[in-house]
């Protein structure tokens, strides 16, 4: 760490891992970081995937601001927490969808699955083998003696600089891509955390039916248990300290063993989240939200004129969920039903839909003959039904259109902290792990339904169709636009959580050097 005192302009160090629904907090926040201090020297390391994405950040910032200096990139060496969890099912033998998730993260929910999927969620927290970790750790550890930063901010679920941030017993902060129950929870008054909030994986609603407390209880318990015996994460902590000296700390010791003085930056505000009281040491920034690079306009004219033509329906499942032909289906069928009882009722033809989709596996969606084109193809041949596989604009920009009267997302945090903050109603169809807390917080919060209570983590033409007509259509519609138009209207007042965490961490740089 850099001498307290010294005259230099106040150097901070990201330590983040690549994938996007994580790294664009920390994006975000730099871009926040520099335009509130553009003396500082900000550093990023993250793995070589990122440094294209940090490069352009550093250069739109630059533009806009003369006197800030770029940003340094310093690319960890290893492999990224998916290449590791990759590896991990690979060497394990978990059963696996082909070049996909764990085949318990896709079946329907039951007490049984419930615990494998439980189980195949072990290395999320120790995504690595032995040498793996203690080559990404002694990496990092590199990094961070060589920048000499006056603060380290770190991401609250990369394993591997945690342990190198703890080994070092330096002074750092943990920024967070998530919510604030998962550091929360286990402070609540009267054990709620136990019975009160939905285990992982079991998909109950908040607050956990009295009938299934003893259930939920279970699955939190099975959880610790098989963490605390796993012999992978044994392994692994046993090589790592005999080759690096350091002791492996996870995600869970940021609960149960934080280091004195942490503090948690969460990336949201306490009225998106669930009724909780928050520990001093977890600060709610509100949605951390990286700004477009480029307007709608800019990115896409073509979008823009076909949005202003209506009220859309947007589907995007994030960058992970894939869908296969049958699936795609079954979600062309629920949208038929949607517009023509919405047209018939309205009498109105102008409703559209616009779809983002990753299949899984090859297949046409509008290939005369093929299934969603059996459904769908007359509304796509008039150009009310977009289905495509790329979108030139970045999604919050398709929200902030104006024109988005309902997002269809999977439950991601940062799906919903921008349909949040942009003041639209959303359909939750959850996939895995936190994904089926956001769905309780839509339906609690008023501002939108889950759409596949019965069907998860798959979903049901029926089920699916019912609930958007639920939030489309008849006075629910107008309370649930209300409450999300009052949600957004209070992050607004409430301010960019990028730019509540850049000063929270400029503060912190002050305390230091105090």
């Amino acid at each position: 760490m850099a001498p307290q005192g010294s005259s230099r302009p106040r150097r901070i160090l990201m330590l983040t891992n690549v994938e996007r629904g994580e790294a664009n907090v920390f994006l975000a926040t730099s871009y926040s970081l520099l335009h509130r201090d553009p003396t500082a020297e900000l550093h990023f390391a993250s793995f070589a995937g990122l440094e294209d994405g940090v490069t352009s950040l550093s250069e739109d910032v630059c533009r806009k601001v003369p006197e800030a200096k770029p940003i340094v990139f310093h690319e960890m060496k290893g492999l990224t927490m998916k290449e590791g969890i990759q590896d991990y099912i690979s060497r394990e033998k978990v059963p696996t969808r082909k070049d996909y998730l764990p085949e318990s993260f896709l079946a329907p929910l039951s007490f049984s699955n419930t615990k494998r999927a439980i189980r195949d969620t072990i290395p999320i927290f120790v995504p690595y083998d032995g040498p793996q970790l203690a080559q990404l750790v002694s990496s990092i550890i590199e990094i961070i003696q060589k920048v000499e930063a006056d603060l380290v901010v770190v991401n609250s679920l990369m394993t591997a600089a945690l342990t190198a941030c703890y080994h070092l017993g330096i002074k750092f902060i943990c920024l967070s891509p998530n919510a604030l129950r998962e550091f929360a929870a286990s402070s609540q008054p009267r054990a709620a955390g136990l019975w009160k909030f939905p285990a992982l994986f079991s998909g109950y609603p908040y607050p956990v039916p009295w009938y299934r407390i003893p259930f939920n209880i279970y699955f939190i318990l099975y959880a610790v248990l098989r963490f605390v015996t796993d012999k992978h994460r044994k392994q692994v902590e046993k090589y790592l300290t005999e080759k690096t000296g350091a002791t492996l700390r996870t995600p869970l010791d940021l609960i149960e063993n934080r280091a004195p003085g942490l503090k948690i930056l969460a990336s949201t505000f306490p009225e998106l989240d669930f009724p909780l009281v928050i520990p001093e040491h977890v600060i709610p920034c509100g949605p951390i939200l990286r700004n477009a690079s480029s307007s709608l306009t800019v990115a896409d004219p073509d979008l823009e004129n076909w949005l202003a033509r209506g009220p859309t329906i947007y589907l995007n499942l994030g960058t992970i969920c894939q869908v296969t032909e049958d699936q795609a289906a079954e979600l062309a069928l629920a949208l038929k039903t949607v517009l023509d009882t919405l047209e018939k009722e309205r009498e109105s033809k102008n409703f559209q839909f616009l779809w983002k989709i990753k299949k899984l596996g090859e297949y046409n969606v509008s290939e005369p003959g093929c299934k969603v084109e059996k459904i769908l193809g007359e509304r796509i041949r008039a150009d009310s039904i977009r289905i495509v596989e790329w979108l030139k604009a970045e999604p919050i920009t398709v929200l902030q259109s104006g024109n988005v009267v309902c997002s269809i997302h999977q439950g991601g945090a940062n799906s919903y902290n921008e349909a949040v903050s942009a003041g639209v109603a959303q359909v939750v169809l959850p996939q895995w792990t936190d994904c089926y807390d956001y769905a309780e917080r839509v339906e609690m919060l008023g501002i939108g339904r889950l759409g596949s209570r019965k069907a998860k983590p798959q979903w049901s033409a029926p089920e699916l169709s019912k609930e958007l007509l639920y939030v489309l259509h008849g006075e629910s519609s107008k309370a649930i636009k209300q409450k999300a138009t009052e949600l957004a209207k209070l992050c607004e007042n409430k301010g960019s959580g990028a730019e509540t965490a850049a000063r929270v961490l400029l503060e912190e740089c002050s305390r230091n050097d105090a």
